[in-house]
């Protein structure tokens, strides 16, 4: 038996065989249903049964056997008659709840032959090897003995045993563990460290973090600036606040309680306080003050580069070369044909579009008095065409740029825009690579982690539900489903006992027998499908609407291009209840895409499609914010709101040295009665917040 029939997906070129292994009484090579208990800490009552329940424990040797999966190196391990997960722990120095969340098939018990991956640790053997004898003693834990015991008995305190052994911080001592006691002048010092640190300590305030909570906020309560707080917690530098951990926070000296109101800073104070490191889900509430723009761009015209590939000379082409036909001797016979007068290129159909939606708002921004200056290029050619359309053209007084598409162009576009400080937007992009150390990219499209985090968020609420993660099983795919796996179980865990969550996946092979085995009669099921693959969701949906007219009830979680699939049948999403988190969305109820709507028809005499709502949102909202604001728009963007035809913007800053990523979201929720609902995820006020 392959590694990959066992754990779903190919490790690398280390292979496991065994003559029998079984999973809830069938071959696992049949069984692709794994099913993960959340509550290792509090539910494994199997698990940590007595040796009695599980057979006679038996003296266990490490498995020489090894693999690589996913970078990190695993034993591989066979259960056998008499083995229980405290004595394999034992033995291979690993926690029992690491194993376990390794292996979530153990849930069902250990059985002979079950085969499990352990995390690859050093053997005790090696580690002895590297004592240092010299400042600590190495004592063996014996039955009935404590932490107290052995503080006496060395006397040395019980937090110098604890600061040598981080484990038992977390867990009790012991027997037949073995501790490092650090002799009594090691001890002396630490203690004198301990002073020392408890003295730098008592300069700032433990603070937990609470839900909704912000880096501006609480620079406000304590009274101290944002770059102070980052300076006392080295790792916000690099990442976001999170939820329930706790920061230190500078003492300020005063109670702000007892200060007066601090003054309102206006746009001509020095640079202000800018929160940089709201989560995914939870936006400034705080507003920025000022914005108060000197009004030049209303006497002024606006420069706006537009740059998007046309293919201006493949669309210029009058004919092409047909060779599909042959002559009597096989020999292909080419014919020139003359192209349809009004022939689009197929790549640069699209853009055009978006272009006709640019053209809309400007017209719509011309009846406000904002005048405009749009140039436009064709990016569709190789990068040394843009690279002397930058030599060549004096663009470094623009004001905004659009574009390019493509990743090598916008690579070169942004460098150019960061030199000359110009905003540059990255309009279709889901990738944060240039977001992260350029202050001047402005993404448009959530990225997929960004979408993921909103996604694992919402699902979250329903932990007291059957829950089934569906995915393909392959390799490729695995470190992204991991992640997904750990967001999920990051927020259940803010509200839920891992006790009372059912969590199953199922690694889909083509095959209706392994979804129905997960599903649940009499209860709703939750299904999550995290996958962009066409042909895999196609197999997916069309067996999970078998399923729904079998009677089970079931909610479909799945991403926003679903709606571009063309093999799926429509009623399958309205049977499934598909709910689809979606970056845009039309309402051709909104007033602002009526007005979209009845330019276009007058300028085009044709309907809009997407990537025309897409120009016009863009243009309307980023050439209105310069217009009211001026070029540091971005300051003031948390106050702002222009009425956009489908979309609605929420930018956040991952650090001080990025760009702003649109972080908004709409669940689209598929009905019964043909009907769909929207709720719009607006990370000020999450719709996940309550039912």
């Amino acid at each position: 038996m392959g590694l990959r029939d066992f754990f779903g997906f190919d490790p690398g070129n280390f292979y496991f065989d065994t003559s029998f292994i079984t999973f809830a009484r069938q071959p696992i090579r049949q069984c692709n249903v794994k099913i993960t208990k959340l509550g290792i800490a509090t539910g494994l009552f199997i698990l940590l049964a007595p040796s009695a329940l599980l057979g006679q424990e038996v003296k266990i040797e490490r498995s020489e056997e090894k693999v690589i999966i996913g970078e990190e190196l695993y034993y591989i391990h066979e259960v056998k008659k008499g083995h229980t997960l405290y004595s394999i722990s034992k033995a291979y120095d690993v926690s029992q709840r690491v194993i376990a969340r390794e292996n979530p098939d153990i849930m069902l018990g250990l059985r002979p032959g079950q085969v499990l991956k352990i995390p690859f640790s050093e053997p005790v053997e090696k580690k002895e090897e590297e004592r240092d004898t010299s400042r600590f003693h190495y004592y063996r834990v014996r039955k009935g003995e404590t932490l107290y015991s052995l503080s006496k008995r060395y006397r040395v305190s019980q937090e110098a045993i604890r600061r040598h052994n981080p484990i038992l911080y977390d867990q009790e001592l012991k027997a037949r563990q073995t501790v490092k006691i650090p002799r009594k002048d090691i001890a002396q010092k630490d203690q004198a460290q301990g002073k020392e640190q408890r003295a730098k300590a008592s300069q700032y305030i433990h603070h937990r973090v609470k839900k909704k909570e912000t880096l501006y906020s609480l620079s406000k309560k304590y009274n101290v600036e944002i770059g102070d707080i980052i300076a006392a917690n080295e790792h916000l530098k690099n990442r976001e606040l999170e939820y329930d951990e706790v920061i230190r926070i500078p003492r300020a000296g005063k109670d702000r309680a007892s200060e007066k109101p601090s003054p309102v800073r206006t746009a001509e104070q020095p640079d202000k306080p800018r929160d940089t490191v709201p989560s995914y889900y939870q936006m400034v509430r705080d507003r920025l003050p000022g914005c108060d723009s000197s009004g030049y761009f209303k006497r002024h015209t606006l420069q706006v580069g537009l740059f998007l590939p046309f293919y201006l000379e493949k669309n210029q082409e009058k004919f092409y070369i047909d060779s599909s036909e042959v002559d009597d001797q096989g020999e292909k016979i080419y014919k020139k044909v003359q192209r349809d007068p009004n022939y689009i290129y197929p790549r640069s159909e699209n853009f055009i579009e978006f272009y006709e939606g640019v053209l809309v708002a400007l017209d719509s921004l011309s009846d406000q008095g904002v005048r405009v200056d749009l140039r436009v290029y064709d990016s569709g050619a190789d990068s040394l065409e843009l690279k002397q359309t930058l030599r060549s053209n004096n663009l470094s007084n623009l004001d905004l740029i659009i574009g390019p598409v493509y990743r090598e162009k916008f690579s070169l576009m942004a460098r150019y825009a960061e030199k000359n400080r110009i905003h540059i937007i990255s309009p279709f992009s889901k990738s944060k690579r240039w977001v992260h150390n350029n202050p001047y990219v402005i993404q448009i499209y959530p990225s997929l982690t960004a979408q993921l985090d909103q996604f694992a968020s919402y699902i979250s609420r329903f932990s007291d539900k059957n829950m089934i993660l569906v995915h393909a099983g392959d390799s490729l795919y695995y470190p992204e489903i991991r992640q997904f796996k750990d967001k999920i179980f990051t927020y259940i865990s803010h509200d839920t006992s891992f006790a009372d969550v059912r969590f199953k996946e199922v690694a889909f092979k083509d095959s209706l027998f392994y979804l129905e085995q997960a599903m649940n009669r009499g209860e709703e099921n939750v299904v999550i499908v995290p996958s962009e693959d066409e042909a895999f969701v196609t197999d997916v949906v069309t067996n999970l609407n078998t399923l729904s007219k079998k009677g089970y009830d079931m909610r479909v979680f799945g991403y926003s291009n679903w709606q571009d699939f063309v093999n799926i049948e429509l009623e399958y999403f309205y049977n499934i209840h598909l709910c689809l988190f979606s970056s845009f969305h039309v309402n051709y109820k909104r007033p602002a895409v009526k007005r979209v709507v009845r330019k276009y028809r007058k300028t085009f005499y044709s309907e809009p499609s997407r990537y025309v709502f897409h120009g016009f949102d863009i243009s309307y909202y980023f050439m209105n914010a310069l217009y009211r604001y001026g070029r540091d728009f971005e300051d003031c963007i948390y106050r702002y709101d222009v009425p956009l035809s489908h979309s609605d913007y929420r930018f956040y800053r991952p650090s001080r040295e990025s760009g702003l990523e649109n972080v908004s979201l709409y669940l689209l929720q598929y009905r019964n009665d043909l009907s769909i609902d929207l709720v719009n995820l607006d990370p000020d006020s999450p719709a996940w917040a309550s039912d």
